[in-house]
């Protein structure tokens, strides 16, 4: 299902790729030729052999373009004018007591950890994927980083991890967060503030019996940046274990966020919401991959858009309950709240099943404000900029209120307002 308020511009734009003649591709060559000097020295082999590989397919076939489905309305040309380095962006991590947080470099001298839990690392790190960004990040990331959570862990504290770059630098960065069996953590992830240009990958296992909420941040510093945000979120969910996660989006010129889940294990259950804010010409495509492996499983997600001024936002939801997955249980909603005639959207909610006993449901929506509740609260004496916040920010909280933790939800709450803040409405 697709809905726009006009015809799409960005599908029609004529397809370019970066080449050898673009600033930006010989800033990705020269990077390329120094990770894998670099990677030389690196005491983890494997790694590597991976990052070499998927350095030779992106450099093979260029950075995508709208000639390529995942990507049709969603054109990078923008990077032709951004000429910068390309290095490691750096990261802030703050953690509860026990929790480990080290280099992969370093997993050889984590002394609590058998050869078994540094097998577990390698093959989630080693997770086969087609999306562009994960193969771009780690193929120039030479040292990612390890958080460990232990088995039975317990806390209020959430873990936080906060990734910057410079600017005029195309930051880099890859995470493998290990949670435990049995465990309960909760995780704030912050990125796109300040930044010229990001690629981030995040991979997380989520063990058997652990129950792990997971905020994802998305934000410029102000609602105007020219930053480019690629980043993509990866989970594996195994035996019992419920992984809830949300993603606000807001503040960057053009993002893209790219959102895996398995359901590799029996009674696995899957919470993925979010919501994307839209203003000036801002370009907003999320993609949400969510694959029942075995049965029993359950996937709820509900994603909603706001878009004002000249914004586009996309979302593609995609659900597949394959052949031995009998008696999954998934259910998938897109909503969207459109506040200018300029704006344009396209959504595409899909469903793929393989097995006649499951229950599964999916829909798309699209509206406006009505005009007779701005008139109602205007007649109160609130503005109108007051009054649009208010109503948009009633549709967009439900994308942080099915957090467990007030904590989480009230961060989710005060990012949302953020993104709502001074945001402008078109009355048809």
């Amino acid at each position: 299902m697709t809905g726009s308020s006009n015809s799409s511009a960005t599908a029609m734009t004529p397809n370019r790729v970066l080449h050898a003649t673009s600033p930006q591709w010989e800033k990705l060559l020269e990077a390329s030729a120094l990770v894998d000097v670099q990677m030389r020295e690196q005491p983890e082999t494997w790694w590597s052999s991976q990052a070499k590989r998927l350095s030779g397919e992106w450099l093979a076939s260029g950075l995508p373009t709208t000639r390529i489905e995942a990507w049709k309305y969603t054109s990078l040309v923008g990077l032709h004018a951004k000429a910068r380095t390309v290095g490691l962006g750096p990261v802030d991590v703050k953690s509860p007591p026990g929790v480990l947080v080290f280099r992969l470099s370093q997993i050889s001298k984590q002394t609590s950890l058998v050869e078994a839990d540094r097998l577990r690392v390698r093959e989630l790190l080693e997770t086969p994927s087609d999306v562009f960004t994960e193969k771009l990040a780690k193929s120039l990331v030479v040292d990612p980083f390890v958080v460990w959570i232990p088995s039975d862990f317990k806390s209020d504290e959430p873990v936080e991890i906060n990734w910057k770059a410079l600017p005029a630098e195309w930051g880099l960065g890859v995470a493998a967060i290990m949670v435990g069996p049995k465990s309960e953590v909760k995780i704030v992830e912050t990125y796109g503030a300040g930044v010229d240009a990001q690629a981030l990958a995040t991979y997380l296992d989520v063990g058997e019996k652990s129950f792990v909420q997971h905020l994802r941040v998305q934000s410029g510093e102000n609602q105007t940046e020219a930053g480019f945000v690629l980043a993509s979120s990866r989970a594996l969910v195994w035996k019992g274990a419920q992984y809830e996660t949300s993603q606000v989006s807001f503040g960057s010129k053009l993002s893209r966020e790219d959102l895996t889940v398995d359901l590799c294990a029996v009674d696995a259950i899957v919470v993925t919401d979010g919501v994307f804010i839209g203003r000036g010409a801002q370009l907003l495509d999320h993609h949400t991959n969510l694959v029942h492996r075995v049965g029993s499983t359950t996937s709820r997600q509900v994603y909603k858009g706001i878009l004002a001024d000249e914004s586009r936002g996309v979302f593609n939801g995609r659900i597949a309950i394959e052949k031995n997955a009998s008696g999954s249980n998934s259910s998938q909603l897109n909503k969207n709240l459109l506040l200018s005639k300029r704006v344009e959207l396209d959504t595409k909610p899909q469903l793929e099943i393989d097995n006649d006993d499951v229950k599964a449901a999916h829909g798309a929506a699209i509206g406006r404000l009505d005009a007779e509740h701005i008139f109602y609260l205007r007649s109160r004496g609130i503005s109108m900029n007051q009054a649009v916040e208010m109503l948009a920010r009633g549709f967009a909280y439900e994308a942080v209120q099915r957090f467990s933790s007030a904590a989480l939800r009230d961060i989710g709450a005060r990012e949302i307002d953020r993104g709502l803040k001074g945001l402008s409405w078109e009355a048809l």
